[in-house]
């Protein structure tokens, strides 16, 4: 590796915190804090045949049901901002709670997190060292099952390059890089839903799609209208 490239790869690596970054601790400081504790971790992905990189799923789940707060695709070996990315995520924008601050979160031994821990001190949050965290395992579980049981292509949107998502599905492209995140999942081979939020709510479901295709499509509309309707030129 030339040394130039080396540099860049160390910077990726340091902890980014302020405007330009997910966890800003001002912002997230003015969340509640409930007496709740999480599991948060990334886990290795298989791998399709011929492809070079592991790619690795992030998760965080809420104790004690399991329910998971949010899930996020990394396409290389998770880095501490990755993390602080997972987390803020998790705090601003559970699918399955409000948005809140947790009391402690449980992660895996892994150097490359301490970085971060004295930033969650800061906002109130322990973070407790574990062996295992079976809660995160049950939802990676699930999501391998449900990548097993799609017929065409698994429920992972690997990102295509920039100009081809705002190309094909501008509406989207301008959603997820200004306003929200979207969520896209089978119903157990029974069609798939798609969903758009933003940090007060979902603003656009659609539960008819039969094939992801459909899904993107039923997504981009939506959104689309929803520009439309509220005043906003899409880019």
């Amino acid at each position: 590796m030339h040394e130039e490239d080396a540099t860049v790869t160390d910077e990726k690596k340091k902890l980014k915190l302020g405007k330009s970054a997910s966890f800003v601790k001002t912002h997230l400081k003015q969340l509640k804090q409930e007496n709740d504790i999480w599991e948060a971790d990334f886990r290795a992905l298989p791998k399709s045949k011929g492809e070079p990189e592991t790619h690795y799923l992030g998760l965080v789940v809420a104790l004690p049901r399991g329910n998971p707060l949010v899930s996020m695709l990394v396409e290389y070996t998770p880095n501490v901002n990755d993390l602080a990315d997972l987390l803020a995520d998790a705090m601003r924008r559970p699918m399955t709670d409000s948005t809140h601050r947790p009391r402690q979160i449980l992660l895996r031994d892994n150097s490359r997190w301490e970085e971060l821990f004295p930033h969650l001190k800061q906002l109130g949050i322990e973070a407790s060292i574990q062996n295992e965290l079976p809660n995160v395992e049950e939802v990676y579980e699930d999501f391998l099952r449900q990548m097993r049981r799609a017929k065409s292509s698994p429920l992972i949107l690997y990102t295509p390059k920039p100009t081809d998502v705002q190309k094909d599905y501008p509406a989207i492209a301008m959603w997820v890089q200004c306003y929200g995140h979207i969520e896209i999942g089978d119903q157990e081979g029974q069609g798939f839903v798609v969903r758009a939020l933003d940090y007060g709510g979902m603003v656009f479901e659609d539960d008819k799609p039969r094939t992801l295709a459909e899904a993107m499509a039923a997504l981009e509309n939506g959104l689309a209208k929803w520009f439309k309707d509220e005043g906003i030129k899409e880019i």
